[in-house]
């Protein structure tokens, strides 16, 4: 399997039912500011979007296309929910927060979370070992491995 984001249009994102979305990345300062991914799992199927042109117009920007930050939280509260408690250790909701640095976070539904996890440890562990101040990095560590790691489980699933 291939990490290929897809563009979505307003009539399918607001057909998403937010019980089958597994991965929600949040923007942030640095990094992915310009939109969020998000995984829907489909049967056994995960298909991989991406919605964008918060901050940076492309030359093919449609305006009547456009899915805003304001419209992904409404489609989405519990991930919404799970980002406002990313810092509260007793939240309980559908998605565990993993904070990626400089404000970005992934959020995994928990029903997926200690599947993925053990995938994510390896590739941040991966990442670090060629870098000297590890502490850090952790954080950029998990924002620029977690669609690796995410590829890691789905193609050992498919074994």
């Amino acid at each position: 399997m291939k990490f290929e984001e897809k563009r979505i249009s307003r009539e399918e994102f607001f057909k998403i039912d937010e019980k089958n979305v597994m991965f929600i990345t949040n923007p942030g300062r640095m990094g992915d500011e310009d939109g969020i991914t998000f995984i829907v799992k489909d049967n056994n199927e995960f298909k991989i979007y991406r919605l964008g042109d918060w901050m940076y117009r492309t030359k093919d920007f449609n305006e009547a296309e456009f899915i805003s930050l304001d419209d992904a939280e409404s489609q989405f509260p519990e991930w919404l929910e799970a980002w406002k408690n990313e810092e509260n250790k007793d939240y309980k909701g559908k998605y565990t927060h993993i904070y990626m640095g400089f404000g970005n976070g992934l959020s995994v539904d928990n029903t997926i979370y200690n599947q993925f996890k053990p995938f994510l440890d390896k590739r941040v562990e991966e990442y670090l070992q060629k870098e000297e101040n590890k502490e850090s990095l952790k954080y950029a560590a998990v924002f620029d491995t977690w669609n690796e790691a995410f590829i890691d489980m789905v193609n050992e699933k498919a074994d």
